[in-house]
């Protein structure tokens, strides 16, 4: 049996937050499809380019967390108080409060938050990546774990999606400010920052039923000891057979059309699903894999089109429990 079934990944042209969120549970909960488990219900996200990063900056700035300002590259620390900041800071009030009112008693909501590293690799202080200066890091990142705790709290989500697709680049090679510009952090030390953000997220025994699952783009064996209860994967690989056969649950992302997987249907879906199932050999003390489905729209959706993919998502996962 899957730990979540299926969830969303999607942002909408929705007019209002009130409007997103009785669609995202039109599409997730009011429909007949059995997928063996409750779905998680994702919260809407911020339409704005980039937008999560400032969403998770000003979940942080209610804990002392730095805000933010757009320039020419994107998002920078502000020496104070900016307009940006307010818009996202009012947009975070106001969901917790149509939250409230709307999904009082929902089990499973999902909330979508930006990681640390990623975090810091796409927001700059003094003219440089945030990770580059390790003290400041730090204390941004302690601050988003508390600020990402709390407004989970508020809002009674249990299930946390961190997008965190920038590790391999971190991990890897991150180039800053010029090309000359370069860090590379230890993929250990880069898991066990993201261990203690997961950590926080998760908090203590109030809230000790909440879960994180991990999207970092990559399948490091190293994501097995972050603490996630899912890693989310792009291909069913030789690489998402290791982790699965070493014990760690797998979801995978399913792309709107347009995205590179065009035209297939949620049969198609299952059948390839089991298909690699078939092909892969494991551990026979270890339990069938269960992959959970992610269904993700790269770009902003209309309201149809993001009603159309959850069908298909939706319609795989059912096929993959009666099967």
């Amino acid at each position: 049996m899957s730990l979540f079934g299926w969830w969303e990944d999607v942002r909408t042209t929705h007019n209002g937050l009130r409007e997103a969120v009785a669609a995202a549970s039109r599409r997730t909960r009011d429909v007949d499809e059995d997928v063996g488990t409750l779905p998680p219900l994702s919260l809407p996200r911020s339409t704005v380019e980039g937008g999560l990063v400032m969403e998770t900056a000003a979940m942080g700035v209610t804990v002392g967390g730095p805000y933010l300002r757009s320039h020419a590259r994107g998002w920078e620390i502000a020496p104070g108080r900016t307009l940006d900041m307010r818009s996202f800071l009012g947009r975070r009030h106001e969901l917790a409060d149509v939250a409230a009112e709307m999904l009082a008693g929902v089990d499973r909501i999902m909330v979508h938050v930006t990681g640390p590293w990623t975090f810091g690799a796409t927001v700059e202080y003094h003219g440089h990546p945030l990770c580059f200066d390790r003290p400041a890091f730090r204390d941004v990142s302690l601050a988003l774990g508390e600020g990402v705790r709390e407004f989970c709290d508020a809002v009674g989500a249990t299930v946390v999606h961190v997008h965190e697709r920038r590790f391999p680049e971190v991990t890897g090679t991150l180039v800053g400010a010029t090309e000359f510009e370069t860090m590379t952090v230890d993929r250990g030390v880069a898991a066990n920052v993201e261990h203690r953000f997961i950590g926080q997220v998760v908090g203590s025994a109030e809230s000790a039923g909440r879960q994180v699952v991990l999207d970092a783009g990559c399948t490091y064996p190293e994501l097995a000891a972050t603490g996630a209860v899912t890693v989310v994967v792009d291909d069913l690989d030789d690489d998402v057979a290791r982790l699965i056969d070493a014990g760690t649950p797998v979801a995978w992302r399913i792309c709107a059309p347009g995205s590179g997987q065009t035209g297939r249907s949620d049969a198609d879906i299952a059948r390839e699903v089991i298909g690699t199932w078939r092909r892969w050999t494991f551990d026979t003390a270890q339990p069938r894999p269960q992959v959970d489905l992610v269904a993700v729209g790269t770009d902003v959706m209309t309201p149809g089109a993001a009603a159309e993919l959850a069908r298909t998502v939706r319609g795989a996962a059912a096929l993959l429990h009666r099967n």
